[in-house]
Protein backbone atom coordinates (compact mmCIF):
# COMPACT_ATOMS: atom_id res chain seq x y z
CA UNK A 1 0.00 0.00 0.00
CA UNK A 2 2.93 2.62 0.89
CA UNK A 3 4.50 1.54 -2.48
CA UNK A 4 1.27 2.55 -4.07
CA UNK A 5 0.28 5.65 -2.50
CA UNK A 6 3.78 6.64 -3.62
CA UNK A 7 3.91 5.50 -7.01
CA UNK A 8 0.40 7.29 -7.25
CA UNK A 9 2.00 10.44 -5.69
CA UNK A 10 5.03 10.62 -8.02
CA UNK A 11 2.85 9.52 -11.29
CA UNK A 12 0.46 12.64 -10.90
CA UNK A 13 3.26 15.27 -10.12
CA UNK A 14 5.73 13.89 -13.04
CA UNK A 15 2.72 13.88 -15.33
CA UNK A 16 1.41 16.79 -13.92
CA UNK A 17 -1.98 15.39 -13.35
CA UNK A 18 -2.94 19.44 -12.72
CA UNK A 19 -6.80 18.80 -11.87
CA UNK A 20 -5.75 16.37 -9.28
CA UNK A 21 -2.16 17.73 -7.91
CA UNK A 22 -3.50 20.94 -7.32
CA UNK A 23 -6.63 20.28 -5.75
CA UNK A 24 -6.37 22.25 -2.78
CA UNK A 25 -5.36 25.56 -4.86
CA UNK A 26 -2.20 26.05 -3.15
CA UNK A 27 1.07 23.90 -3.66
CA UNK A 28 2.41 24.10 -0.13
CA UNK A 29 -1.55 22.53 1.22
CA UNK A 30 -0.98 20.59 -2.16
CA UNK A 31 2.20 18.68 -0.51
CA UNK A 32 0.99 18.50 3.36
CA UNK A 33 -1.66 16.61 2.02
CA UNK A 34 0.67 14.24 0.34
CA UNK A 35 2.69 14.01 3.31
CA UNK A 36 -0.45 13.33 5.47
CA UNK A 37 -1.64 10.27 3.08
CA UNK A 38 1.81 8.72 3.23
CA UNK A 39 2.80 9.82 7.07
CA UNK A 40 0.72 6.73 8.24
CA UNK A 41 2.72 4.18 6.75
CA UNK A 42 5.82 5.92 7.75
CA UNK A 43 5.06 6.12 11.11
CA UNK A 44 3.94 2.29 11.29
CA UNK A 45 6.81 0.88 10.16
CA UNK A 46 8.91 3.04 12.08
CA UNK A 47 6.88 1.94 15.11
CA UNK A 48 7.58 -1.57 13.89
CA UNK A 49 11.55 -0.81 13.74
CA UNK A 50 11.33 0.17 17.69
CA UNK A 51 9.17 -2.81 18.50
CA UNK A 52 11.17 -5.29 17.45
CA UNK A 53 14.56 -3.39 17.11
CA UNK A 54 15.35 -3.97 20.83
CA UNK A 55 13.56 -5.13 24.13
CA UNK A 56 14.24 -1.78 25.90
CA UNK A 57 11.29 -0.47 27.70
CA UNK A 58 12.14 3.12 26.23
CA UNK A 59 12.33 1.77 22.67
CA UNK A 60 8.79 -0.12 23.71
CA UNK A 61 7.64 3.21 25.08
CA UNK A 62 8.58 5.26 21.98
CA UNK A 63 6.97 2.56 19.79
CA UNK A 64 3.57 2.53 21.51
CA UNK A 65 3.72 6.77 21.06
CA UNK A 66 4.48 6.22 17.52
CA UNK A 67 1.86 4.13 16.94
CA UNK A 68 -0.60 5.68 18.32
CA UNK A 69 -0.17 8.40 16.30
CA UNK A 70 0.16 6.25 13.34
CA UNK A 71 -3.66 4.72 14.43
CA UNK A 72 -4.72 8.62 14.76
CA UNK A 73 -4.04 9.70 11.08
CA UNK A 74 -5.39 6.39 10.16
CA UNK A 75 -8.95 7.16 11.50
CA UNK A 76 -8.88 10.28 10.11
CA UNK A 77 -7.38 9.03 6.95
CA UNK A 78 -11.29 7.12 7.32
CA UNK A 79 -13.09 9.56 6.11
CA UNK A 80 -11.93 9.29 2.57
CA UNK A 81 -14.00 5.71 2.46
CA UNK A 82 -17.00 7.73 3.25
CA UNK A 83 -16.56 10.41 0.97
CA UNK A 84 -19.13 8.84 -1.47
CA UNK A 85 -21.68 9.06 0.79
CA UNK A 86 -24.59 11.64 -0.35
CA UNK A 87 -25.11 12.90 3.05
CA UNK A 88 -21.40 12.97 4.18
CA UNK A 89 -19.68 13.53 0.69
CA UNK A 90 -20.40 16.97 0.10
CA UNK A 91 -19.72 18.23 3.11
CA UNK A 92 -15.82 16.79 3.18
CA UNK A 93 -15.28 18.28 -0.18
CA UNK A 94 -16.51 21.46 1.57
CA UNK A 95 -14.33 21.26 4.29
CA UNK A 96 -11.33 20.56 1.46
CA UNK A 97 -11.76 23.54 -0.57
CA UNK A 98 -12.02 25.91 2.62
CA UNK A 99 -8.76 24.11 3.81
CA UNK A 100 -6.48 27.36 2.15
CA UNK A 101 -8.96 30.13 4.02
CA UNK A 102 -8.89 28.31 7.39
CA UNK A 103 -4.92 28.13 6.71
CA UNK A 104 -4.57 31.42 6.52
CA UNK A 105 -6.76 32.34 9.61
CA UNK A 106 -4.90 29.89 11.76
CA UNK A 107 -1.94 31.63 10.59
CA UNK A 108 -3.12 34.88 12.01
CA UNK A 109 -4.05 33.12 15.48
CA UNK A 110 -0.44 31.78 15.46
CA UNK A 111 1.20 35.21 14.61
CA UNK A 112 -1.20 36.65 17.65
CA UNK A 113 -0.48 33.82 20.17
CA UNK A 114 3.54 34.40 19.42
CA UNK A 115 3.30 37.89 19.51
CA UNK A 116 1.57 37.66 23.68
CA UNK A 117 3.75 34.91 24.27
CA UNK A 118 6.96 36.01 23.64
CA UNK A 119 5.90 39.53 25.09
CA UNK A 120 4.27 38.27 28.35
CA UNK A 121 7.05 36.20 29.09
CA UNK A 122 9.85 39.10 28.54
CA UNK A 123 7.87 41.11 31.34
CA UNK A 124 6.43 38.96 34.02
CA UNK A 125 8.80 36.02 33.38
CA UNK A 126 12.44 37.28 32.52
CA UNK A 127 15.25 34.97 32.43
CA UNK A 128 12.96 32.23 33.43
CA UNK A 129 12.18 30.76 30.62
CA UNK A 130 14.70 28.12 29.90
CA UNK A 131 16.43 28.17 25.93
CA UNK A 132 15.27 25.10 24.94
CA UNK A 133 12.83 23.89 22.54
CA UNK A 134 10.73 22.43 25.11
CA UNK A 135 11.17 25.55 27.74
CA UNK A 136 10.13 27.88 24.55
CA UNK A 137 6.76 25.80 23.37
CA UNK A 138 5.85 25.19 26.95
CA UNK A 139 6.05 28.62 28.08
CA UNK A 140 5.47 30.69 24.90
CA UNK A 141 3.43 28.65 22.48
CA UNK A 142 1.45 26.21 25.09
CA UNK A 143 0.26 28.18 27.67
CA UNK A 144 -0.92 31.15 25.25
CA UNK A 145 -2.57 28.19 23.14
CA UNK A 146 -5.52 28.09 25.37
CA UNK A 147 -6.85 31.38 25.53
CA UNK A 148 -8.71 30.26 22.22
CA UNK A 149 -10.45 28.39 24.42
CA UNK A 150 -11.13 30.68 27.37
CA UNK A 151 -8.43 29.32 29.75
CA UNK A 152 -7.19 32.31 30.84
CA UNK A 153 -4.46 30.91 33.50
CA UNK A 154 -1.86 33.74 33.01
CA UNK A 155 -5.00 36.03 34.98
CA UNK A 156 -4.13 34.12 38.24
CA UNK A 157 -0.20 34.57 38.35
CA UNK A 158 -0.47 38.29 37.09
CA UNK A 159 -3.27 38.72 40.26
CA UNK A 160 -0.73 37.12 42.37
CA UNK A 161 2.22 39.44 41.27
CA UNK A 162 0.41 42.49 41.70
CA UNK A 163 -0.53 41.98 45.08
CA UNK A 164 3.11 40.43 46.11
CA UNK A 165 2.04 36.98 46.03
CA UNK A 166 4.14 35.37 43.38
CA UNK A 167 7.27 34.34 43.93
CA UNK A 168 7.63 32.03 40.81
CA UNK A 169 7.72 35.57 38.54
CA UNK A 170 10.27 38.15 38.43
CA UNK A 171 8.24 41.06 37.12
CA UNK A 172 6.40 44.35 39.36
CA UNK A 173 3.43 45.82 39.48
CA UNK A 174 4.11 48.04 36.44
CA UNK A 175 4.84 44.97 34.27
CA UNK A 176 2.02 43.04 35.36
CA UNK A 177 -0.09 45.31 34.70
CA UNK A 178 1.02 46.61 31.50
CA UNK A 179 0.90 42.27 30.87
CA UNK A 180 -2.67 42.60 32.02
CA UNK A 181 -3.76 45.35 29.28
CA UNK A 182 -1.89 42.72 26.56
CA UNK A 183 -3.76 39.93 27.78
CA UNK A 184 -7.21 41.77 27.43
CA UNK A 185 -6.28 43.06 24.04
CA UNK A 186 -5.48 39.36 22.62
CA UNK A 187 -8.61 37.71 24.36
CA UNK A 188 -10.49 40.38 22.36
CA UNK A 189 -8.42 40.02 18.71
CA UNK A 190 -8.70 36.36 19.18
CA UNK A 191 -11.72 35.11 21.16
CA UNK A 192 -13.44 37.61 19.66
CA UNK A 193 -12.80 39.26 15.99
CA UNK A 194 -10.65 36.32 14.51
CA UNK A 195 -13.03 33.37 15.81
CA UNK A 196 -16.27 34.85 14.85
CA UNK A 197 -14.82 36.20 11.53
CA UNK A 198 -14.11 32.32 11.23
CA UNK A 199 -17.53 31.41 12.04
CA UNK A 200 -18.89 34.07 10.04
CA UNK A 201 -16.74 32.95 7.08
CA UNK A 202 -17.39 29.25 7.21
CA UNK A 203 -21.06 29.43 7.85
Amino acid sequence: MFCEEARRIYHEYDTRMTERWGSTGSTVLTVLSNVFYIMPYFLFYLGLGFRYGSYDENLLTTARIIWALDLELWYLRSLKFVIALRFLGPKLFMLKNMLRDLFAFVYMIFIALTAYGVVSRALILYKQVPFTGRGIFGHIFYEPYWLIYGDVSDKNLLDDIINSDSSNATGNDAEATATHVLLAFHMLLINILLLSLITAVFT
